[in-house]
């Protein structure tokens, strides 16, 4: 899901619990300011005194704050090019399927439907299978490593809902048929390697002049071609997001010595802060700062799963799926077409549905000045 706010509600915004980062570090947090008033009172009462000389501390004050704050750039910059990647793979898709009903609108056999149908399958299923996988770390990876979806395909079943082999195959098992579990595993039944799916789609886009009695030109076969082409391209770099985020030697040493410095940062500071409660709370909140990036980095490294502040990738799924069945399950139509049932131009009715007013107020009917 995608958490949406009204920047003018800002106690709406820094209470809200909803995709904030307060899950993940609040105890850390607390136990750090914890972790303070314990040395404050072991030196009160002369038990031992654990505050250190807070120079150096400083000095890598400034290597984790480079490290931290470099790898949250990072992290938004992948984050707005995904969010690109996948506007272009849904657009793509539903202007192939535009285009298709455009080219071919002066065609209503039931050969050129028939057409329409084999573009619209096609279509929906490289839209279902690659959005299944962009959404998935180890399918992305298996696809980026090049092994076979089928095989990976079956474990995920087997991890969602563990039965017997045999019962993958039928669609009549009970399984299939549990509320809970219905989608998600026939989901996978169907899945397929995208670049498979996007051959066959292609045949099928060449194949227009079996189906149409005037064959497309070519210049709208390159179109619907290239829409194809930039589809599988951003599916492509979504997959490398998703299973190469981030280097792993330089996450390795971020996390290191933030860790070490933020863990480290009571015994510090209760050498140059007199009060221990003030210390406690300046540390809970240095340590949310901190924390808190890394976790927001975290959060959007892979913003196509299922995160709070994630894509809505089976929404934007199911409304392009939409789009694409309302383009091609019937011939489209001019608005200048005439409109059987009513006899009306559609634009004609339109203006009726919107306005309420017959077509004797319509503005083209009124007399010029």
């Amino acid at each position: 899901m995608t958490v949406y706010y009204e920047t003018e509600n800002r106690a709406g915004i820094l209470f809200s619990l909803v995709g904030s980062a307060w899950h993940d570090v609040f105890r850390l947090c607390a136990m750090n300011s914890a972790i303070t008033i314990l040395i404050y009172q072991l030196r009160e009462r002369d038990v031992f005194n654990l505050a250190i000389n807070a120079k150096g501390h400083t000095f890598l004050l400034f290597l984790v704050s480079f490290l931290v704050i470099e790898r949250l750039n990072i992290s938004v910059h992948q984050f707005y090019a995904a969010r690109n990647d996948v506007n272009v793979m849904y657009s793509s898709a539903r202007r192939l399927a535009s285009k298709v009903a455009a080219y071919t609108r002066d065609e209503a056999g039931d050969k050129a439907q028939q057409y329409r149908n084999l573009i619209m399958r096609r279509l929906l299923v490289l839209l279902g299978s690659s959005t299944y996988i962009v959404q998935d770390k180890a399918l992305s990876i298996a696809v980026i490593e090049g092994e076979s979806v089928e095989g990976h395909k079956r474990e995920h079943i087997k991890k969602r809902a563990p039965v017997h082999d045999d019962s993958l195959s039928s669609e009549n098992d009970p399984l299939l048929r549990d509320k809970g579990l219905r989608h998600s595993v026939k989901t996978l039944l169907e899945l397929k390697d995208p670049m498979i799916l996007s051959i066959n789609l292609h045949a099928a886009i060449v194949d227009h002049a079996k189906y149409l009695d005037k064959p497309m030109l070519i210049q709208h076969e390159m179109d619907l071609a290239q829409e194809l082409n930039s589809y599988i391209n951003a599916y492509h770099t979504l997959t490398q997001m998703s299973s190469a985020p981030f280097p792993f030697p330089l996450l390795q040493m971020s996390f290191t010595i933030t860790d070490v410095w933020l863990h480290t940062l009571p015994f510090a500071l209760a050498s140059t802060i007199e009060n221990g409660y003030v210390c406690a709370l300046i540390v809970f909140f240095i340590h949310f700062g901190f924390a808190g990036i890394n976790a927001v980095s975290n959060e959007i490294m892979h913003p196509t799963g299922a995160d709070p502040n994630d894509f809505e990738m089976d929404s934007y799924r199911d409304r392009t799926a939409r789009g694409i069945q309302g383009d091609l399950s019937t011939r489209w139509t001019n608005l200048n077409d005439r409109d059987e049932s009513s006899g009306n131009n559609i634009t004609d009715d339109f203006w009726i549905q919107m306005t309420g007013q017959d077509m004797n107020n319509h503005p083209s009917r009124k007399p010029l000045l």
